[in-house]
């Protein structure tokens, strides 16, 4: 059974701070697929209070560019593989049969 990783503060914060910039880059991939080429007035008000280099007139490549600079700090970093590491010997696949010939 899987125990919920307890969370830090900072871990909290940087989930939320996540949350609320993919919630700007769900709003400019929409006007993306809605073939908007550039960020208008309303785009600009509702995205740019959690990225304030978003502004009206500039392309939502771009825009959708700078979201995805803002979230980078926030990822997680994946530690690399340590050599050293014990790695444990895989078994043979569970037979099933062979549970069921026992009854």
């Amino acid at each position: 059974m899987n125990q919920p990783v307890p969370t830090s503060p900072e871990d909290g914060e940087r989930r939320i701070r996540l949350r609320r910039l993919d919630d700007c880059l769900n709003v400019l991939e929409q006007a993306h697929e809605l073939d908007m080429t550039l960020v208008n007035e309303k785009i600009a008000d509702m995205v740019s209070d959690r990225v304030p280099t978003i502004h009206s007139g500039m392309l939502i490549a771009e825009a959708i560019e700078e979201v995805l600079r803002h979230q980078e700090p926030y990822m997680l970093q994946v530690r690399p593989e340590i050599a050293s590491r014990r790695v444990r010997r895989r078994r043979e696949p569970f037979d099933i049969r062979l549970l069921l010939q026992r009854r």
